[in-house]
């Protein structure tokens, strides 16, 4: 079964790599699971995300039993029930604008699940907290951040860069 974010996303955009369910019931959250950190590694990989772990800390926090986190350009993603949370320092409201119109069922503002435009739920602010449902709206966000990065003249090699 979906929940009601996954299911926008499933319905909106057939064929999308929609994520598996990773939770874990509370009693098995602190049990390493190699096969929760592997589907891990693999998504941020896949979307050119440095993969930060193993952390032992971090399996226990959260819903999702994993001691990888992701980062690239000043932002960290979490994964969650069925999707990643992507928090940062913001997307500028015409950026986060324009990639909503192709993106905005994929990748949710604030994670909200009536997929608003950045426009309508920041009035012009920029956004700097997103619920990315598909591999490809994972993809599409990492190459998002690439293009806004500013690198002080150094070349946009720099994806696993946090600072």
């Amino acid at each position: 079964m979906m929940n009601p974010s996954n299911f926008i996303a499933a319905q909106s955009n057939p064929g999308k790599t929609v994520f598996p369910n990773l939770a874990r019931r509370q009693s098995e959250a602190n049990k390493e699971d190699p096969e929760v950190d592997g589907f891990i590694v693999r998504e941020l990989t896949e979307a050119g995300i440095k993969a930060e772990g193993p952390h032992d800390w971090l399996r226990k926090r959260g819903e999702v039993p994993s001691s990888y986190i992701g980062l690239a350009y000043m932002w960290s993603f979490t994964r969650a029930w069925y999707y990643w949370i992507a928090k940062g320092p913001g997307i500028p409201a015409d950026k986060a604008e324009e990639f909503h119109q192709k993106w905005g069922t994929q990748v949710r503002v604030d994670g909200h699940c009536g997929c608003p435009s950045p426009l309508q739920w920041h009035h012009g602010f920029a956004v700097g907290h997103y619920h990315i449902d598909t591999q490809e709206g994972l993809n599409a966000f990492a190459a998002l951040l690439k293009s806004i990065h500013i690198c002080d003249g150094e070349e946009k090699e720099g994806i696993n860069s946090h600072g």
